[in-house]
Formats: structure tokens, sequence, C-alpha cells
């Protein structure tokens, strides 16, 4: 039997360096933007929170690849 992987770390990473990059500029922004950067990263931590969710992490002791593991059926 096959095994199939697949690993949402590259998206999980974005998530993390949008967020970064949304709070750095949050203070220099109108209250009107504030209250649209607070919603955007709102957003991007609900998206966080469900691959950690679904995708939970292989390996303990390295950095989480957040992937799914599944079993080929053979012909």
């Amino acid at each position: 039997m096959a095994k199939i992987k697949f690993t949402l770390h590259g998206v999980a990473a974005e998530i993390r360096k949008a967020e970064k990059k949304l709070r750095a500029i949050r203070s220099k922004v109108s209250k009107a933007d504030q209250k649209k950067i607070d919603l955007d990263l709102g957003a991007l931590k609900k998206s966080y929170r469900m691959i950690r969710i679904l995708c939970p992490p292989t390996r303990i002791r390295t950095r989480p690849p957040y992937g799914q593991w599944f079993t080929k059926i053979p012909k």
C-alpha cells in the first residue's frame, strides 16, 4: 500500500507572516482601517486554527508540518 501525504505547512507559515505584517502597520493607519485590519486578523486566526485542527502535527520534536497521511487502495 502506498502512502499519500500532503502538507499545509507553507500555508500556515504564510498566515503567520500576514498576521505579523498586519500587526506592524495597524498602529499607523486610521481608525476605520484599524477595524478592517482587526477583521482580517480575526479571519487569519480562524484559518490558522482550522489548519491546526484538521491537519494536526505529525512530529512532536520537530517543527509541525500540519499534514495528513492517507493509505492508497491497492489495485
